[in-house]
């Protein structure tokens, strides 16, 4: 083997990794455990006994990364999991906040939790970046009635919720006690703002003869509202299927002949109660007037009463997609903008800046609209971009446990900021390989480039140096697929595809990288080729018992 390529991909985030610190190898030398990485004088020889022991030193590093749950979330792996669930669907992080509840729910009654600490760190920290993101779209709703409110209309009441879950450096169990109090208190929140805005809606009716009407849309409106705050999977609202369920078991008027007074009174209520938590008084209108013309129709037209009626329920399930709609599309924002604002520790390379998108999704909460096709494919584009940066991260640190048996980081800082020009070189000699040979890996922002290197040195190689040389080619796809094994253990898919051709020249640990393109190996090739020739004949000149010279013709000289 000479070169090598992968595409590594995550496909667990272990959550106890955190930043790479700046400076690399000057901060954490001493915790080095392979000796053929680091070559830094006085710490070869007290490693010295660590060399060859890939394995041992990775499952080590391993196990602390796989600690119990009572890990606390490291800040990459923190990062990377805000960014992942800043990407999907409402509709997954709902379900992750059902997981996590239930995995609670298991421990607290002392049974077996089946998820590794990796997935159950995933559904925590989904389940906080939704319930961070619903705070935000709570708080935001609630700055935008106050702003809107008539002169002298009592204002919104303060929602007092506990500020936003940092799951960093927060062990699991603490989060889930957290987050459990955040979405009780935000369920109660959204309830007593939904209760706000029934109270400052003009009624359907001013008459004083309507008090009974008033107190009937009140208290099914107030058993909707505490059904909502006392409900702990509210997260299921966000299933589509759910939804769907919800919205056609919405009441039915009955036949024409069968419609009295009260009926309408009371299915009028009924409907106006179920509209969602986050309609305001706008979205309320067209169904508070149909309901309004079905009452005042049924004692004297009661087919004209039932038509409104059916009008009526056929806007409150309209009302509640398009508020569903708009309260996710502002979550969505919500947690988006949280991933974007979120800065790296100032002792690493900053993350890259996003003041555009920040911008566009302060807009949708402050003024409580969706953004175009086009701004949401850009903030999505933002979004992603600065997640491949961590990925990449992320995929480095791993490697390096996986190589070094622990989470420091020793290279030289990537010489871009942009995530995909970002180049990092890992020098790694594997064992019994000596001083002569080692494998070179080069990570860009999407892939993993991998050549078997020899140490560069004047005048041609002999046969002796290049048979050594095919021998380390050889055993280079054996020691890659222990490499595999352990990232694999780590969650990171790392599978290359290898091509024989030789070792590449080069100085170990020598500053810059090495980009493997196709005019890199043909140089190298044609390198290759003068050192076979000249190895050749050094080697038939050794054996060959001729006169180790040529008579020249002197005819034509």
């Amino acid at each position: 083997m000479s070169v090598g390529i992968a595409l590594p991909s995550i496909t667990e985030v272990m959550p106890g990794v955190g930043y790479a610190p700046a400076d690399g190898l000057a901060s954490h030398v001493q915790t080095l455990a392979h000796p053929d990485i680091a070559h830094v004088p006085g710490v070869a020889d007290a490693a010295q006994q660590a060399a060859g022991h890939l394995t041992d030193a990775a499952a080590q590093g391993l196990q602390e990364l796989l600690a119990p749950a009572a890990v606390a979330l490291g800040a990459l792996s923190g990062a990377l999991l805000a960014g992942r669930a800043a990407l999907v669907t409402t509709q997954v992080l709902a379900a992750a906040a059902v997981r996590a509840a239930e995995e609670q729910a298991c421990l607290e009654h002392r049974q077996e939790v089946e998820a590794t600490a990796a997935r159950q760190w995933e559904a925590a920290a989904f389940a906080a970046a939704r319930a961070n993101a619903r705070r935000a779209a709570l708080l935001a709703r609630v700055r935008r009635a106050a702003r809107t409110a008539p002169p002298g209309a009592p204002r919104p009441p303060r929602p007092g919720l506990p500020g936003p879950l940092d799951p960093v450096g927060t062990p699991l169990a603490r989060l889930r006690e957290e987050l459990a109090v955040l979405e009780e208190r935000t369920r109660r929140a959204e309830a007593a703002h939904a209760d706000w805005v029934l109270r400052s809606t003009p009624p359907p009716f001013a008459q004083q003869e309507d008090d009974a009407w008033q107190r009937e849309l009140r208290a099914r409106r107030a058993a909707v509202l505490d059904e909502h705050r006392s409900r702990p999977d509210t997260a299921r609202d966000a299933d589509p299927a759910v939804a769907r369920r919800a919205d056609e078991a919405l009441p039915q008027p009955p036949g024409a002949e069968e419609l009295r007074h009260e009926d309408a009174v009371r299915i009028g209520a009924e409907l106006l109660a179920r509209l969602d938590v986050a309609a305001t008084a706008e979205d309320a209108a067209p169904a508070t007037a149909a309901v309004r013309h079905a009452i005042a129709a049924a004692a004297t037209r009661p087919l004209k009463a039932r038509t409104h009626l059916r009008e009526a329920r056929r806007f409150v399930a309209d009302t509640n997609r398009a508020v569903r709609a708009r309260r996710y599309a502002e979550e969505r924002a919500a947690a988006q903008l949280h991933f974007l604002e979120t800065t790296a520790p100032q002792d690493t390379d900053p993350l890259p800046p996003a003041p555009a998108e920040t911008a566009l999704l302060r807009r949708v909460l402050d003024e409580g609209r969706r953004l175009e096709p086009h701004e949401q494919r850009q903030v999505d584009e933002r979004v992603a971009e600065r997640l491949a940066e961590l990925e990449r991260r992320y995929v480095e640190r791993m490697l390096r446990i996986a190589v070094l048996g622990t989470d420091r980081c020793d290279a030289p800082a990537a010489d871009s900021a942009h995530p995909r020009e970002r180049l990092v070189r890992l020098d790694w000699t594997p064992p019994g390989w000596g001083d002569e040979h080692w494998l070179r890996i080069v990570l860009d922002g999407e892939r993993a480039r991998v050549a078997t290197m020899r140490r560069e040195r004047p005048g041609a190689r002999d046969a002796d140096a290049l048979a050594l040389d095919d021998e380390r080619c050889r055993g280079a796809g054996g020691h890659l697929d222990r490499l595999r094994e352990i990232t694999q253990q780590l969650g990171v898919a790392l599978d290359f595809v290898l091509e024989e051709s030789g070792t590449v020249p080069g100085t170990r640990g020598e500053d810059g990288v090495l980009v493997l393109d196709e005019d890199t190996v043909g140089d190298r090739d044609a390198r290759n080729s003068r050192d076979s020739k000249n190895a050749r004949d050094s080697r038939d000149s050794r054996d060959d018992p001729r006169p180790r010279h040529r008579t020249a013709p002197t005819g034509d000289r």
